[in-house]
């Protein structure tokens, strides 16, 4: 409910701006208008005064009404500058719609952005959370020790002594169930982009260093897996056309069952989203072609976790 009202003021506010801008721009058109027509009027006026001076210096009386040459050259000159005045009011007139319309598309990709991500968010609170596989992490157990007393106290003459009686534990603790090291072919990757090509050279790349790989088409596709699964890693591209990167990241950071897992961001604007994808949580942001030593080297330097019993299965078999 609450990102339903959200979107909603979100789409109001830029329509609110688009109306503006849109008015700002026939402000400016109108006035520009004005500017065309004072200099189609100066010119006119120039244009007469040079016929005159023109009559003057041939010795002839200007009269009220200019000869013939003198008539053609001003009416061209009002015909030229009706012209030039003309393609200015077509021209500014063609911005201001170009800019219009590029205010509403940008309007609209933003609208739909937020629908995606609210839907997303909607799909991720809809997870069963019983599909969770166990990840043991290497935090050390460190066993309690109850110290005792280092001398006996010996009763008071007289004095009843009554024995002690330590209260049995109601169950025994279940001691913690051993963990060991994920192998690279027990570690699983999810990798997530809308380029077929993309998807085929990166998986081989995994693939040949011994890594499990599933792959996404989009944002969307990678939610409805992580259903059924849980990756290690996932290694997801910005750009997508159903939910970008960024959609998925937050679906994933606001769900308790996939906000731990690891992120990498690959995109062909790295500058751009670097700052962005490390405020959201991605460990690392790679350019388009990334290195891919570094890939392997930052995949390899995670520590992935499993019951020792289950150290023959993926995390999310």
């Amino acid at each position: 409910m609450a990102s339903s009202l959200m979107t909603t003021l979100l789409l109001a506010l830029l329509v609110v701006f688009a109306a503006g801008f849109a008015a700002w721009r026939v402000a400016v058109v109108r006035r520009r208008s004005a500017d065309t027509q004072a200099a189609r009027e100066n010119a006119t006026q120039t244009a007469l005064l040079a016929a005159r001076q023109s009559a003057l210096q041939t010795g002839k009386t200007p009269s009220a009404t200019p000869p013939a040459p003198a008539a053609a050259d001003v009416e061209t000159a009002r015909a030229s500058a009706r012209a030039k005045a003309e393609r200015v009011i077509a021209a500014e007139a063609a911005r201001r719609k170009a800019a219009i319309h590029k205010a509403q598309n940008a309007a609209r990709v933003e609208a739909d952005r937020r629908a995606k991500a609210a839907e997303a968010a909607a799909l991720v609170s809809t997870l069963p959370s019983s599909k969770l596989p166990d990840v043991e992490r290497t935090t050390p157990l460190l066993a309690r020790v109850m110290a005792a007393p280092a001398t006996p106290v010996a009763p008071t003459v007289g004095e009843k002594t009554t024995p002690m009686v330590r209260p049995a534990n109601a169950a025994a603790r279940k001691p913690a169930a051993p963990t060991v090291l994920k192998t690279a072919a027990q570690t699983l990757v999810l990798l997530v982009d809308d380029s077929k090509m993309v998807r085929v050279k990166s998986s081989r790349l995994l693939a040949s260093h011994e890594f499990q790989v599933i792959t996404a088409v989009d944002g969307i596709d990678a939610l409805k897996q992580l259903e059924h699964c849980c990756p290690d890693l996932v290694i997801t591209d910005v750009d997508m056309p159903e939910m970008d990167g960024f959609g998925l990241v937050n679906a994933m950071r606001g769900n308790p069952r996939t906000q731990h897992i690891p992120l990498v961001m690959i995109t062909s604007a790295e500058d751009r989203h670097r700052e962005e994808a490390l405020r959201v949580g991605v460990g690392l942001v790679m350019g388009k072609p990334y290195d891919e030593a570094a890939l392997i080297a930052h995949i390899r330097s995670f520590k992935f976790f499993v019951k020792a019993e289950e150290a023959e299965s993926l995390a999310c078999a």
